[in-house]
């Protein structure tokens, strides 16, 4: 979800230049939290996982539509059948009044799905497939377990008769958030039917998601309570904002935050180190200050960018001249790889307690993020790009057109805001021009269509029961998310202390903080409450205080019933 611009026609040429396909990995970290993992088939880890398809219907709002197209899915049903070796089936599961689930991890924005999802992506593995394997072995239940991948992302793209692009302005007239709430309903009851086999008795079934999928779960319970007993949204911004300024101040917070590494110098060397490269550019030709800049960055053609268009010296300074991987920011990666706020931090001061230079010290960070490739800056030709049928890559043009149609989430770089970067140097203008030119929507109606989805979504103030908002407090995207102190005080949340964007649905790890682990043993605990209740019964039992903390007698029973 997170947008660079200079990133887009890099990621785009390198795609061309190396053979390992860069624009997955890299479209991944700045588009969304979805992970690329190589989908082998073959592999040990996902033999239990079957890809399928269902035909979903192509608009849910016109009585009149026959169109359809092929929606992919994952489904296993380990928690429902035991291995032959398993000596753990006993009990319920022997007889027919065994408690059974159906938990669905909502697919979103970015790369392709892979049977992963079922077993172990960033898509709700800490969360949702721990739970599930938890109720299987500890409470006897069947949990059957599915993935769905978004409409016009990874291999759900529709097919025209006319074999026009999927991604053209007239074809992504379907893709909305509203029609993929309907495809989830469509899916549940398909699933009732054709894999859970219960359409008097259906189970209750419970959604997750992290990011624009976490939204989608939390909205699954809302508009379809019917059909979906509860909901664990995870980093979720449900408040559509057209220009989100709140983004980068979060991110210069971040620079300074010493739990993770950060500290008051880095984000000082990163500011000072964008207003003098502010400075460098404005300076007249004779001067060299263009030169020096391009020289020091390795810009693809030199100097001769920042003096063809003043738009390719707002690009290069606006979203700031390295990546501060605040979505993604990982304590356990390798040191040295620059793959977090303290590495990046860490290597930032040494360097300029040698040079004395932020923007060297800047420039040095940059060198080693681009793997010494120059850097192509031409904002002309990244409009050329994203217009392309080309930007399908990475689910790329079909997010873009979701943000100018219904979200905005525009991470603008003020000049009186909190940003680290070139402050100024990246306004509303450019983001609504990528509207107008890639996809023909107005200024006037972009605004219009985020008001029209607030209204719509209710945003902070959407009520409804049993959704439970889980936020990091590193994560920029929080700022829009219901947590407790800001939203609405009628949901459960809880605030995970120096952890990312929705990091706790990733992979268990050893290296995992306390902070994350507790937060798995709440969402736990809660949901279990909640598959006690009766879908007559809404009163959800509110765990949250109004800090946005869960409270500790939550905590304290799934740490018990952990033990246990």
């Amino acid at each position: 979800m997170s947008l660079r611009f200079v990133d887009v026609l890099n990621v785009h040429r390198r795609r061309y230049e190396d053979n390992t396909n860069a624009e997955d990995g890299v479209i991944e970290t700045y588009i969304s939290s979805v992970s690329n993992e190589e989908d082998d088939d073959d592999e040990e880890s996902t033999k239990d996982v079957q890809e399928l398809y269902m035909t979903q219907t192509l608009n849910h709002f016109d009585d009149e539509e026959k169109r359809t197209f092929e929606q992919r899915f994952f489904y296993s049903d380990r928690y429902v059948q035991p291995s032959s070796s398993s000596t753990m089936f006993r009990g319920a599961k022997e007889k027919e009044d065994a408690k059974t689930y159906a938990f669905l991890c909502v697919g979103g924005e970015g790369p392709a799905m892979t049977k992963h999802v079922l077993t172990d992506s960033v898509h709700c593995t800490g969360d949702m497939l721990v739970l599930a394997q938890r109720l299987f072995e500890e409470e006897n239940a069947i949990v059957h377990v599915f993935g769905l991948e978004h409409r016009y992302y990874g291999k759900s793209y529709p097919e025209f008769p006319d074999q026009s692009s999927p991604v053209s302005n007239e074809n992504l007239q379907y893709l909305s958030s509203r029609q993929a709430l309907h495809d989830i309903a469509n899916f549940i009851q398909h699933a009732n039917k054709n894999y859970i086999g219960q359409t008097d008795s259906n189970p209750k079934w419970v959604t997750f998601g992290g990011s624009y999928p976490g939204m989608l779960s939390a909205w699954s319970r809302y508009k379809f309570p019917n059909l979906v007993h509860a909901s664990v949204s995870s980093s979720s911004p449900v408040q559509a904002q057209l220009d989100f300024p709140e983004y980068k101040n979060h991110v210069a917070k971040d620079l300074a935050y010493d739990m993770i590494g950060g500290s008051d110098k880095c984000l000082e060397i990163v500011l000072k180190g964008h207003e003098e490269i502010a400075t460098l550019l404005s300076q007249p030709k004779e001067k060299g200050g263009a030169e020096r800049v391009a020289k020091m960055f390795n810009v693809c053609n030199g100097a001769d960018p920042f003096y063809a268009d003043v738009k390719n010296v707002n690009a290069f300074l606006g979203d700031g001249v390295i990546d501060v991987p605040a979505q993604e920011n990982d304590p356990s990666c390798d040191n040295g790889s620059l793959c977090n706020i303290a590495d990046i931090c860490d290597v930032m001061t040494k360097e300029y307690s040698k040079s004395g230079s932020a923007v060297e010290s800047l420039a040095f960070i940059a060198s080693q993020q681009s793997g010494g490739q120059c850097t192509e800056v031409d904002w002309n030709g990244t409009l050329q790009y994203i217009s392309s049928a080309d930007a399908q890559a990475g689910g790329l043009r079909s997010w873009l057109w979701q943000t100018c149609n219904e979200f905005g989430f525009y991470q603008t770089c003020d000049e009186n805001s909190l940003c680290p970067f070139g402050r100024g140097y990246h306004s509303i203008g450019e983001d609504l021009e990528i509207c107008e030119v890639g996809f023909g929507v107005h200024a006037k109606d972009v605004k219009a269509n985020v008001e029209n989805s607030l209204e719509y979504y209710k945003g902070w103030d959407m009520d409804g029961s049993r959704i439970l908002f889980v936020n990091g407090d590193v994560d920029p995207w929080a700022e829009l998310s219901i947590t407790g102190d800001r939203g609405s005080e009628e949901h459960p949340t809880v605030w995970v202390k120096e952890a990312s964007h929705h990091f706790w649905t990733h992979m268990v790890k050893e290296t995992d903080g306390e902070a994350i682990a507790d937060a798995r043993l709440v969402i736990q605990g809660q949901v279990m409450e909640w598959l006690e209740e009766e879908e007559n019964n809404d009163n959800d039992g509110k765990k949250a205080n109004k800090q946005g903390f869960v409270s500790n007698d939550l905590l304290e029973k799934a740490k018990v019933a952990q033990q246990a």
